[in-house]
């Protein structure tokens, strides 16, 4: 997968993490991903109803694994505290572009453990629009 990115991580480990496990969930390396989760995760994909628990998520993610990521643009991340957001674009393999925004929240500030995600995203019917 083609990765692009001007996110500096240096010294940012909230900022490495988010930009590791928006990669892990693109490519669906989610064994990986959820060592990061909470048993109790949850999350909302903005116009579905909220998936509540670790095992749930992991296996809502397998029914879209078919279709990975041949390439992901990272815009930013910015975290604060216990909350951090990514927004980017994907291309997946079967060429449809989606721009998306996830919304994180930390069990701590420590940000070792997801409690929550909640993402926007929207299928790009053209380039014209480059965020």
């Amino acid at each position: 997968m083609k990765l692009h990115t001007k996110v500096d991580c240096a010294n940012a480990p909230k900022k490495e993490l988010i930009k590791n496990l928006t990669v892990q969930f693109v490519t669906y390396d989610l064994d990986t991903a959820m060592a990061f989760m909470d048993d109790n995760v949850v999350w909302t994909l903005v116009g579905d109803s909220p998936i509540a628990g670790k095992a749930q998520f992991k296996a809502e993610l397998q029914k879209m694994s078919g279709n990975k990521a041949t390439e992901l643009t990272i815009h930013s991340i910015i975290t604060h505290g216990k909350e951090a957001a990514v927004h980017g674009v994907m291309t997946m393999m079967d060429g449809n572009r989606y721009g998306f925004a996830d919304f994180y929240e930390f069990t701590s500030a420590k940000g070792t453990k997801v409690k929550s995600i909640t993402t926007y995203i929207i299928h790009k019917k053209n380039d014209s629009i480059t965020g």
